[in-house]
């Protein structure tokens, strides 16, 4: 508590959810992190979706299957309900994680941190960062928002305190 305040639990996304799985509610789940960081059964997520709004929901089960992960939610009971939780982000409490070794960060602790060249000199913030085949850092660079693939050539080091770009990076993005 600060001032009185109640802080808001810290939410991380772990990963988006996909299609409808067979005719008892599963869901496709495309997990950031390695399978081992599934939701255990039981506990409490939270699920943005595509629109915006937020839903609180139970992990009713989990399992690996030739889709992949599939996650099954108390209260969505069949196929066209696990239908309207399509594109959602699924987001669990930072606590629920595991600890990380050296070297390992989530996505989630990178807005903020300083981006640096290999000389230590900042020339920016991450502002945010894009998922896909190759993720992308949003950075602030004194101003210019400049889209920075997390690849080699690109990015040197990502850490929980910095981000190290490759020499020249920056120029042949802009």
């Amino acid at each position: 508590m600060i001032g009185g305040a109640v802080q808001p639990e810290r939410l991380v996304e772990i990963g988006r959810l996909g299609s409808p799985h067979g005719l008892r509610g599963e869901v496709t789940l495309h997990l950031h992190f390695p399978a081992s960081d599934l939701p255990e059964v039981g506990m409490e997520v939270t699920v943005r979706l595509p629109a915006g709004r937020e839903t609180r929901l139970v992990v009713r089960g989990r399992r690996l299957a030739a889709k992949g992960v599939l996650v099954a939610f108390w209260g969505i009971p069949d196929r066209t309900a696990a239908e309207t939780l399509r594109g959602g982000v699924l987001l669990v409490p930072r606590a629920a994680l595991p600890p990380l070794d050296d070297g390992e960060f989530y996505y989630d602790d990178l807005p903020g941190l300083p981006v640096r060249l290999p000389d230590g000199t900042e020339v920016g913030r991450v502002r945010g960062v894009f998922r896909g085949a190759t993720d992308v850092l949003e950075v602030d660079a004194q101003g210019t928002e400049v889209l920075v693939p997390v690849a080699a050539g690109f990015v040197r080091e990502v850490g929980r305190d910095r981000v190290v770009l490759e020499p020249g990076a920056l120029e042949d993005l802009r």
